[in-house]
């Protein structure tokens, strides 16, 4: 049992404080400023240990099963373990429950694979590698289920072996901490500056490699969601009392304990496999609509050319995924020199104090570019974007430098996802929602995304373009 008590910190001591965190920043952060992943911490080395075993153990029930069958019967058993290696590789280390149950599933998938295929005896004279001799089924059965079972229990063994490192941050020590669990006292004062509060807890966290934060006491919305997105790189959860977060509840879920109940937050960012699908989506999709929507794109561009001077496209520099700058291109919907007349026009108005720029009744915007806007036709070229990765389908809009220059505190964890065509404000009134509505829904985009949600936006989309709903 260890137990670290932080006190409630004088002036001198926030400063310490500071000086600890911006010298951790200085060692973690990138240019991109944020923190590098380059360390193997307690979570991936449970995975690391997980995947290992169950490797091992695949090694022995094919090596096994070779030695007392055919081919067919052993290769299937090689085909189950790396379908099972890729499942609990990709799957979130947290979720080591949720995990034991993938071996088991890829059991049956691969079992019921092999059912079929002996039901056809057509199915032998085409491949006959592929079918497990009558003889030989026994072996196979046995094999694959030991296998199964063996790497279920690993997953469930390993959490234990391997318990999660817990710090409890209190506002006074209490003492009789259990096992696994470090006690951090930050006084009231501590608890004023978001940063500091962040800093000091991020700071211990790196320093004794913990995998979970429990929060005894409520704190801001805005304060959590900071602290949130400081663990995202290290896969940190969080444990704190039930309060208004504005979190997907498919991040949460209620947990009890002894002192109390209180809800389990999911890491910010999904895995890499959903990471991977939504790239593999996003470039599959663009791919469809810039072939379906190719006459458009044409009809449109000629339609530029002919009724106005000037090029076909805009394109314009834009901030992108984790700061990095991007040039977004669309249909010329303005005048050739609409960007010189922007900063007038927005201080005329008093519109420009805000991180997102709109004139009203923008006297720049062409007649036929009213008409693209309404129809969001100006938008088609940024499938582009999409398929060359600047971009993806559903995400926060990208900014301008100027709007980025604006922001605060949790305003650039929009820029932790890629940039979207679409987005939940574009699907909730678009130019219609002032700063605060359109930072909001942003936000908690940036917070909870995932596929389901990408495929309800990209639906619902559909529809705010077939109404025209905000558009400007």
């Amino acid at each position: 049992m260890t137990v670290s008590v932080v006190p409630g910190y004088t002036v001198d001591g926030l400063d310490r404080i500071r000086r600890s965190a911006r010298r951790l920043r200085s060692r973690m952060e990138s240019s991109a400023g944020t923190i590098r992943s380059d360390s193997v911490f307690a979570s991936r080395r449970r995975m690391i240990l997980a995947v290992a075993l169950q490797a091992v153990i695949g090694i022995f029930a094919v090596s096994t099963v070779f030695s007392l069958a055919s081919g067919p019967a052993a290769y299937w058993i090689l085909v189950w373990c790396v379908l099972d290696l890729f499942v609990g590789a990709a799957a979130s280390p947290t979720k080591s429950i949720d995990l034991a149950r993938a071996p088991l599933l890829t059991a049956v998938g691969v079992t019921a694979t092999v059912a079929i295929l002996a039901t056809f005896t057509s199915a032998g004279d085409i491949a006959p590698t592929v079918i497990v001799d009558e003889g030989d089924r026994i072996v196979f059965i046995v094999g694959l289920w030991g296998a199964a079972v063996g790497t279920a229990f690993i997953r469930v063994l390993v959490p234990v072996l391997l318990p999660k490192r817990r710090l409890r941050i209190v506002s006074a020590a209490h003492g009789g901490v259990e096992r696994g669990t470090i006690e951090m006292v930050l006084g009231s004062r501590a608890r004023i500056d978001s940063d500091t509060f962040v800093s000091a807890i991020l700071t211990e966290v790196v320093r004794r490699d913990i995998e979970l934060v429990e929060l005894t006491f409520s704190v801001d919305a805005e304060t959590l969601r900071g602290l949130s997105w400081a663990m995202r790189r290290r896969d940190v959860e969080l444990y704190l009392p039930i309060i208004g977060l504005g979190l997907d509840p498919a991040r949460m879920r209620a947990l009890s304990a002894t002192d109390g109940s209180g809800l389990l937050i999911a890491p910010s960012r999904p895995g890499l496999f959903s990471r991977g699908t939504k790239r593999i989506f996003d470039v599959g999709l663009a791919l469809l609509l810039v072939i379906v929507f190719s006459p458009v794109l044409l009809a449109v561009a000629l339609a530029i050319k002919i009724s106005m001077p000037g090029p076909v496209f805009f394109t314009q520099t834009r901030v992108g995924l984790d700061g990095r700058p991007f040039s977004i291109v669309k249909f010329r919907s303005m005048i050739v020199d609409a960007d010189s007349q922007l900063k007038q026009l927005l201080q005329s108005q008093g519109a420009g104090t805000q991180p997102l720029f709109k004139v009203d009744s923008d006297p720049r915007i062409t007649r036929l570019g009213q008409l693209l806007r309404r129809s969001s036709l100006d938008e088609l070229p940024q499938l582009f974007n999409v398929i060359g990765g600047s971009m993806s389908l559903v995400g926060p809009r990208p900014q301008r430098d100027g709007e980025v220059a604006l922001y605060r505190g949790s305003d650039h964890h929009r820029l932790g996802v890629r940039p979207g065509m679409t987005g939940l404000w574009q699907v909730s009134g678009r130019s219609d929602l002032g700063w605060e509505q359109a930072r909001e829904f942003d936000l908690y985009y940036a917070h909870n995304w995932n596929l389901k949600n990408d495929l309800k936006i990209l639906l619902r989309t559909f529809g705010a373009v077939v109404r025209a709903a905000g558009a400007r």
